[in-house]
């Protein structure tokens, strides 16, 4: 009995300690998407919406240098079992050639990019942008670092206290000098700020080490990173840039709006747990652990938070919408609602890059993912001129086709057992049904009450706030919801 009494206090610390991780991680990383979004209101307000485009446009292709950056070598960082100091050392500098070649192509592309989409202002902008790749390199190389060491808790303060910085300084500049450039000042402020947080709180420091058996070693396991990283850029930004080539900026705008609400919204779980994916695996593959205990966790803590936060925007997007956008943004309801199911159905495909990289199969991930973005790219070619929300819905069909395909590749490539993974996804998948049935009747209920408001839409998000809590409740109750995908350790 005297042994069970520590052991009992020991796993009530851990649960305590997780969910500080799990509160901490979502607080972190929904900074940067509320960064986002209010930088992207005080935009609309404030710039007409063709500045706007292109700066969304601009940073599509920033988006691609960032694909790499946070691909491949920052995966073998997290992986790797060999010496610290070597792999630190070479990485960060391999690290720097990616930065630096891709902030380079911007520069030097930025004039054909400009004229192949008709637009004069994408060209300065991009030169700037690609000034700033070499540092956002850097910060890629401390993120990793710290998910190496396992210290995610200080790895979401950096991204709290930075997010929440620029959003402040963004903001006044875009108050202040209401223009394009504004928002590329943003971009500098983030990344000012962020590179000085790393610096102080990251305890490692790269050295004039440079080890070329494992450079060569790191580029062979990176190939197949950087090959599914790029393709799924194109299935996740490929409509972007056919619609703004193809479409008329209406069209193009609409998307762009449901893709970033509904993405922007789910990313808030989203990211923090692909990071902690990252983690885990990555800490499984240095100690040779088992891969299918953290399959199993994170299949069911995916399902219910993600979905939770897909069936949230199906229950209230349509009086969000309304009461706060321009009436014009209806058109794009159907689209939110597709996209944001294939925002959700991405937990699949998210497994598949920490998974493989943790079994050194890095090459199958890529094949995986050029296969269906093909399909994905067929898909958009197919029913772009069937209007908009057939699109997104077509998109919402083509991903949940990928997470069972994932799943599958995952048990056949992967050698790791799926049966309990699935039985996960699906009581998590009732349990999410049972909270979009509640939440659903509860907003008609205030609606029939009070109308449709900004009072009203308060009190439905908080109710429905309890709701999603008495819901991850219930999944820990059913075993499908563990703390510990947020352990750090």
């Amino acid at each position: 009995m005297a042994d069970r009494a520590p052991a009992a206090q020991s796993s009530g610390q851990s649960k305590i300690q997780s969910g500080a991780n799990a509160a901490l991680s979502i607080i972190g990383l929904a900074s940067q998407q509320i960064s986002g979004f209010v930088i992207t209101l005080l935009a609309a307000g404030f710039l007409a919406p063709v500045e706007y485009g292109v700066y969304t446009l601009a940073i599509v292709f920033v988006e691609l240098v960032l694909a790499f950056t946070y691909a491949g070598f920052y995966h073998f960082i997290v992986t790797s079992s060999e010496d610290d100091k070597a792999v630190l050392s070479t990485m960060f500098w391999l690290m720097q050639l990616v930065g630096w070649i891709g902030g380079g192509a911007l520069i030097v592309f930025a004039p054909w990019l400009a004229q192949v989409f008709d637009s004069p202002d994408l060209a300065p902008v991009l030169r700037y942008l690609g000034l700033l790749q070499p540092f956002a390199s850097g910060m890629a190389w401390a993120s990793a670092v710290l998910i190496r060491r396992q210290q995610m808790r200080r790895h979401f303060i950096i991204m709290l206290l930075q997010n929440s910085a620029a959003m402040l300084g963004g903001a006044v500049v875009l108050w202040l000098w209401q223009s394009l450039f504004a928002l590329v000042v943003y971009r500098y402020i983030r990344v000012v700020i962020g590179v000085f947080l790393y610096s102080v709180m990251t305890p490692d420091r790269p050295h004039f080490l440079f080890h070329r058996p494992m450079a060569a070693h790191a580029l062979r396991y990176a190939s197949g990173l950087y090959g599914s990283r790029l393709l799924v850029f194109v299935s996740n930004f490929g409509t972007d840039l056919l619609l703004a080539y193809f479409f008329t900026t209406a069209e193009s705008g609409l998307y762009r709006f449901a893709n970033r609400l509904s993405t922007a919204t789910i990313d808030i779980v989203g990211q923090p747990l692909r990071s902690f994916a990252l983690n885990q695996f990555g800490a499984a593959a240095r100690t040779g652990a088992q891969l299918e205990p953290v399959l199993n966790r994170f299949c069911g803590v995916m399902v219910i938070l993600m979905g939770g936060f897909a069936a949230t925007i199906l229950v209230f997007g349509a009086d969000l919408v309304t009461t706060l956008f321009h009436p014009s943004y209806l058109a794009a309801l159907g689209a939110l609602y597709a996209l944001s199911v294939r925002a959700f159905a991405g937990f699949g495909n998210a497994l598949i890059l920490p998974i493989f990289a943790a079994r050194n199969k890095t090459q199958v991930s890529m094949y995986h993912n050029l296969v269906w973005t093909s399909v994905m790219i067929a898909t958009i070619f197919v029913t772009s001129d069937q209007g908009l929300n057939t699109l997104a819905f077509a998109q919402a069909c083509v991903a949940i086709l990928t997470a069972i395909a994932a799943l599958v590749l995952i048990s056949w490539q992967g050698e790791v057992p799926i049966q309990g993974a699935v039985y996960n996804i699906l009581i998590a998948l009732a349990v999410v049904g049972a909270y979009y049935a509640a939440a659903s009747g509860l907003w008609l209920w205030i609606k029939g009450g009070i109308g449709v408001s900004g009072l009203s839409l308060g009190i439905g998000l908080s109710l429905a706030t309890l709701l999603a809590l008495a819901t991850i409740g219930a999944g820990m109750r059913l075993r499908v919801f563990d703390m510990r995908v947020f352990a750090e350790r």
